[in-house]
This record gives C-alpha cells, structure tokens and sequence, in this order.
C-alpha cells in the first residue's frame, strides 16, 4: 500500500520573474490570481504610476489584486470587471492600503487609500474616505451656542457631519454651561438627522430632569449614546441640545463624531 508520500503532490501555483522590478505572478489553484514585486529603483512616475501612488518613494514591496504593474511602474488594465486592490511597502518605513472601485475589464483603476501604516511610529494609523475606518469630527469649544429654554437647537451649526452612503457608529459628548445664577431642571441632547429636533428616546438621546440646580458656572457633560446609521445618500447629522433653566443664561458645546463600518 503506497504511503501518503508516493502520492504526487498538487502544484497550486506558478510563478513568473519578468525583471529586477515589477510583477512575479502566483496563480493558485482555483485560478484566482494576484501579484507580487517591487520598484525600488523607480525614480519618477506619471499619474498612473506606482511611483506616483506611493508618493513619490521606492516601493520595495508589494501585493496587488485584478491589475498589473509593468517592469517600469506603470499600471495595465483590469484583469476582470471587478475592484482592484494593492499594498505598498515604502523605503520609509510606511505600509499603504489602496482600493479602486469595480471597472470594467481593461479599464485602469482609480486608486483610494484607504489605511496607512508608519511602521517607524507605534500605533500610527490612518483611514481615508469612503474606507472602513473613517473618521469625522465636528466640534464646538466653550462658550458655544446659546439656548432658550425648553427650545431644542444645534449645538454644533457649522460644521456639522456630512455622512456619505454607508454604515457608521455616530456618538458625541454635550456639554451645558451656566451663568453663574442659572438654574437648570432638565437637560437633554441627542444625535439627529432633522436640525433643532431632538431624537426619539432610545435612537440617540439622552436625557436628564432633575430638581432645580444651580451648577454656579461649572459645566454638566455627558456622553452622548452612540448610535448605528446605515445611509444610501448622503445625509447631514446634527448635535442638538435642549434644556428647561430660568434666571440667567446657558450655552451649549460639544463634539459629534463618526466612525465607517462598512
């Protein structure tokens, strides 16, 4: 009985050198391919070049999906009509992650970075538009925007977060500062789609009604609950605040923040 040795191994992939720089193809066994190479003695590129893409630097390595790169940098068209993707390994230290959307075969991509690494600085990342990753922020520092009692209104006017189709984790902090008379009873924020309208309960509010207090100018913040926003058009979100205080005045400030999932 032949051992597991006489049986003759699979070959599951081929690979082809077509210079010092540029591709080396490895096609594994359910014909799905990608490339690896590099062009570290590129010294100039076009704009569609790999030279170019990385920034002008020597990429000493790296991995592509869907689409070639020639012996001089230069980017051939789609292998099939589908997206495209490649990782950079820079003489500086710098890992970069690019995507283009789904083209037709032979088109050329048109790149997005979407994730940076400088592998020279711990814990540095960096995610672009339109990847998973992403971050906005909209802030506005004390004093603020002043309220009316009872009446809702942005905290945050200008800028506010403009959201592109996706789905993002959108939460924020509020804060409500007081004259030094003021007395507050109740106090809400939330995170809205509708200017000056707070959210219903459980959809990005958070609320808070207490016994008359006069906080003597210290500010009172809180965390804003974070919600989940899955948007197929770009949709604008607003801080909004509102609270029930009489004798003198109160402003509101805060920070709105966005994170993509998806």
């Amino acid at each position: 009985m032949p051992s597991q040795f006489d049986v003759p191994l699979v070959q599951n992939k081929v690979v082809l050198q077509r210079g010092f720089d540029g591709d080396q193809d490895i096609i594994s066994q359910d014909q799905s391919s990608f490339r690896e190479g590099s062009h570290s003695m590129l010294t100039t590129g076009g704009a569609n070049n790999i030279w170019t893409l990385a920034g002008s630097q020597p990429v000493m390595k790296y991995w592509s999906h869907n689409v070639a790169v020639d012996a001089n940098g230069n980017f051939l068209g789609r292998d099939e009509a589908d997206l495209c993707s490649i990782v950079l390994v820079l003489e500086t230290n710098k890992w970069l992650f690019f995507t283009a959307v789904t083209g037709a075969r032979r088109t050329l991509p048109v790149w997005t970075q979407c994730f940076g690494i400088d592998m020279s600085v711990p814990y540095t990342t960096v995610a672009s538009a339109s990847c998973v990753g992403q971050a906005i922020t909209a802030t506005i520092a004390t004093p603020g925007t002043s309220l009316t009692t009872a009446t809702p209104a942005n905290v945050i006017t200008t800028p506010f977060l403009s959201l592109t189709a996706g789905v993002w984790d959108v939460g924020g902090t509020c804060c409500f500062l007081p004259a030094a008379t003021t007395s507050i009873t109740q106090m809400a924020c939330g995170i809205s789609a509708t200017s000056a309208t707070l959210p219903a309960a459980g959809s990005g509010l958070l609320q808070r009604t207490q016994a008359a207090l006069v906080p003597t100018a210290i500010p009172q913040c809180f965390f804003v609950p974070t919600v989940r926003i899955a948007i197929a058009a770009t949709t604008t979100y607003y801080l909004v605040a509102q609270a029930a205080f009489t004798v003198s005045t109160l402003t509101a400030f805060g920070t709105l923040n966005a994170n993509r999932v998806r």
